[in-house]
């Protein structure tokens, strides 16, 4: 098990208690940027800006995550 395996898990198991938990949604964003899973990480992103549409740390880091997933493709 890798070094963020058990944080992930422990933050899935969380959300699928707490759905609309926002830090959970956040940290797990930031593992699954970690390990360089984009899409995941966008997808929790998204998931945190429905529930708090304000969030400005979410909306940076959802540009930037964005941002960098583009210039991959190039």
């Amino acid at each position: 098990m890798g070094k963020y395996d058990k944080v992930f898990e422990d933050l899935t198991r969380l959300l699928e208690i707490e759905p609309d938990s926002t830090i959970a949604l956040r940290y797990r964003a930031e593992i699954n940027y970690m390990m360089k899973r984009y899409n995941e990480s966008i997808a929790d992103l998204k998931e945190l800006l429905r529930i708090k549409p304000n969030n400005v740390w979410a909306k940076k880091v959802y540009e930037s995550v964005e941002g960098f997933q583009l210039l991959q493709l190039t």
